[in-house]
């Protein structure tokens, strides 16, 4: 049977390393997901394929005539490819992309989720999205500057507290920043670091236009703050540190999945004392952010969002991310709606 017709020209996927094994057997990906190795090849077949991998934008036709490797036999081996998903069309056109070495960093393993291998399709749609940051301490700074390098186009950032010297070392905040509104200096960082996004100052309750918004508080979540999100309809990834460990989520989508009042309710049924402490607790202070913990809750709370914003499930989504000292590995404990809370009832 004659191989099916395929697009071209074709391309080695992105970020596709195409290994030798003996007996002139072909690797091609390392990801358990995806890799796969090929058999059945002659010396010149798997030295064409390897070298598929070092000029990438080579035709892969033109590659392997300069081996001898037949038609017939070309098709064959470029058919079981295309229907594995390493080669892939170029790709199309896309839109302004705002990410970091406009999208060098991240297009080829990004593309690696998509049938199509564009990731640079992924990073436009990105720059398209806002996304609002309330809390900017060590987490929150360090979660606005992530979301600027992976390429959100427009970051809303709420925190009106000073730059404290506990928040310096992770997030990019610098000792002249000590003093200055929290969210001043971390606009001012990303007009350096990130010039084409757009970063704006605001109170992140207005809803009108923002995809997500992440609050990074700490010991307990503030009720009102998640209420207004919930109205507005917009999804919302708490972020809560307390003595020696951090929770990240429930990532909520209103009226789709539990929301932080049935986290809070379940909490309840646990300890009946459990409203009055939270209340005594939202108004303690604010304790510094340990360096391991915020840097792997940050990196959480971005993957989370990203996901959400690329158009995946995040796994916080129905439940959140626990990660404590000293192992600093996190575990995904589930959350329920509550019957008490109605949350499900919302409209879509």
């Amino acid at each position: 049977m004659a191989p099916r017709r395929r697009p071209a020209p074709l391309r080695l996927r992105p970020g596709t390393p195409v290994l030798a094994r003996e007996g002139d057997e072909v690797q091609c990906g390392t990801d358990p997901r995806w890799a796969f190795v090929l058999t059945g090849l002659d010396r010149a077949e798997a030295a064409w394929l390897r070298e598929l991998a070092e000029r990438r934008h080579v035709p892969v036709e033109q590659v392997a005539a300069r081996y001898g490797v037949g038609v017939e036999r070309r098709d064959a081996i470029v058919d079981v490819l295309v229907r594995a998903g390493v080669l892939v069309p170029p790709p199309a056109p896309v839109g302004t992309v705002v990410a970091t070495a406009d999208g060098a960093a991240d297009a080829a393993a990004l593309g690696m989720l998509r049938p199509d291998g564009a990731g640079l399709a992924t990073l436009a749609a990105r720059a398209r999205r806002t996304v609002g940051v309330a809390g900017l301490g060590r987490v929150g700074a360090s979660i606005a500057t992530q979301l600027a390098a992976a390429g959100v186009g427009t970051l809303v950032l709420h925190d009106p507290l000073p730059v404290q010297t506990t928040d310096l070392g992770l997030g990019g905040l610098r000792p002249a920043d000590v003093g200055l509104p929290r969210h001043e200096a971390v606009r001012a960082l990303l007009a350096e670091c990130a010039p084409h996004v757009t970063v704006e100052v605001d109170g992140v309750g207005r809803g009108d236009d923002l995809d997500v918004v992440v609050v990074a508080e700490s010991h307990a979540p503030q009720p009102a703050r998640y209420r207004r999100l919930m109205g507005a309809g917009v999804a919302h990834l708490p972020v809560v540190w307390r003595e020696a460990d951090v929770l990240v989520g429930p990532l909520v989508r209103p009226g789709r999945s539990a929301c932080v009042s049935c986290l809070e309710l379940g909490r309840a049924d646990e300890d009946r004392q459990w409203l009055v402490l939270a209340s005594q607790l939202r108004e303690a202070p604010e304790p510094p952010q340990e360096t391991t913990l915020a840097a792997v809750a940050a990196a959480l709370a971005v993957g989370q969002v990203l996901a959400l914003l690329d158009g995946l499930r995040p796994a916080t989504v129905g439940a959140y991310l626990e990660v404590a000292l000293p192992s600093g590995l996190p575990r995904l404990v589930p959350v329920a709606p509550h019957a008490r809370c109605g949350c499900l009832a919302l409209p879509d």
